[in-house]
């Protein structure tokens, strides 16, 4: 008898919070909630950045994936190689002074401090949540940042796939790593000239994303079409023998960039910040579904047929759009933002190949136009953001990578060479009856 009555008693206080959540919703609930103390605070968070860093190595992953799926056999060794050590060399350079070049900037300057990163520096804030460099592991700070850092070199790699040599690859890395991306974005994430002067506004992943697809652009200008991808003046797609492993490359860089977007959020400590993270999931799988949906639907209309290459393509397309702000979207506005970044991805490849510019891998598409397109629409959705110090942020940032990709890239060609002259490379794409649309 007694211990029925416990049970009751139990079942009864158990089931009272969720009676309360029912009624007074879950919002409410949730702004009742106390505050986590520092020291949980300062573990949650921590393991934020740590678990975003995992994150974008699993979208590294995907995009190393995605890239010798879409080689020829003989190149698939090749593509991996160039992304692993592109990544190995991009860490040492961000750890030696591409860190400190984004969160060392003065408010309102140009440059940070060429020094390397040691323990003892504070984390970087988390501008989008407003977390303080103190509320968090420094060292986890850091990994967070570099492994984004990988990401934008793994955008070069696939744009210059298939004839670039490795050696002045890597060089190339370790320069936008170190320098070029961090230069720029300490003008934007690491609050210096245009996001003080004229407002530009970056969740926190679209330059990272312009960046490596302006310096894709300008490799694949400098390193010029693989062997007979342009010849007779007729477009000669390359056969594609592993679009099964570029699927599975795309489904895994959706979860392991929406992870990366979730910790540049910083915070899970309270409750305001658990359901910013919530909304920020939900709309990078919305944006991420619009991307793919759209790429195939334009795909049949125009090609009648489904295309894989479009759909992977849209699917990080649509991730990329979302990453300039994913936390202010309407649920419908996430879906038809990503929708855009679809419809991007699939009408870019053929406009590039009427200019010579052989995007093997479908990089510039994804990272740079669609990172573009995010940032530029952010205010639709945000209307703190100011138009015009957007697109002033955007060109600067956009011009100034593609630029000093331009002159690296040009400078290696001439004093080292960057196209491969192996046998493998000397042979002829196949015939265009073997493209996928």
């Amino acid at each position: 008898m007694r211990r029925g009555f416990t049970m009751v008693a139990a079942a009864g206080v158990l089931a009272w919070p969720a009676s309360a959540l029912a009624q007074g919703g879950l919002e409410n609930a949730a702004g009742d909630m106390a505050p986590a103390g520092d020291t949980v605070r300062y573990i949650l968070d921590s393991a934020l950045l740590v678990m975003g860093g995992v994150g974008a190595l699993v979208a590294l992953a995907g995009l190393c994936m995605r890239e010798a799926g879409l080689a020829r056999p003989q190149h698939t060794p090749a593509a991996c190689l160039r992304v692993l050590a592109g990544f190995g060399v991009a860490a040492l350079a961000f750890w030696l002074v591409g860190y400190n070049l984004i969160y060392t900037v003065e408010e309102g300057g140009l440059l940070g401090e060429f020094r390397p990163w040691t323990p003892l520096d504070a984390a970087a804030p988390a501008a989008a949540s407003g977390v303080a460099a103190t509320a968090r592991a420094p060292a986890a700070a850091w990994f967070f940042q570099a492994s984004l850092a990988g990401l934008a070199v793994a955008a070069v790699s696939g744009a210059v796939s298939e004839r670039a040599r490795l050696w002045p690859f890597l060089v190339f890395s370790a320069l936008l790593a170190g320098l070029v991306y961090p230069v720029a974005a300490g003008w934007t994430r690491g609050q210096g000239y245009f996001a003080e002067t004229w407002g530009f506004y970056d969740f926190g992943g679209a330059v990272l994303h312009i960046a490596g697809g302006a310096a894709a652009l300008a490799g694949a200008i400098v390193v010029g079409p693989r062997p007979g991808r342009y010849a007779g003046g007729v477009v000669r797609p390359a056969a594609k023998t592993a679009l099964s492993l570029s699927a599975l490359g795309a489904l895994l860089f959706v979860p392991g960039w929406t992870l990366a977007l979730i910790a540049m959020n910083g915070s899970v400590s309270s409750a305001p910040a658990a359901n910013t993270v919530a909304l920020i999931a939900a709309n990078a799988c919305l944006a991420a579904g619009g991307g793919v949906v759209t790429a195939l639907v334009i795909t049949k209309a125009v090609y009648r047929r489904a295309g894989v290459v479009s759909s992977i393509a849209g699917a990080v397309g649509g991730l990329v759009a979302i990453a300039a702000d994913p936390a202010h979207p309407a649920a419908w506005q996430a879906a038809m933002i990503g929708g855009v970044g679809g419809m991007i991805v699939t009408i870019a490849p053929p406009f590039l190949d009427r200019f010579r510019i052989d995007d093997a891998g479908f990089c510039i598409a994804p990272h740079l136009l669609c990172g573009l397109w995010g940032a530029a629409i952010a205010p639709w959705s945000n209307p703190d953001i100011r138009v015009l110090g957007q697109f002033v942020g955007l060109a600067a940032v956009a011009a100034f990578v593609f630029f000093m990709s331009l002159l690296l890239w040009t400078s290696l060609k001439y004093f080292a060479g960057v196209r491969s002259t192996s046998a493998d490379d000397a042979a002829p794409a196949p015939a265009p009856s073997e493209a996928n649309a």
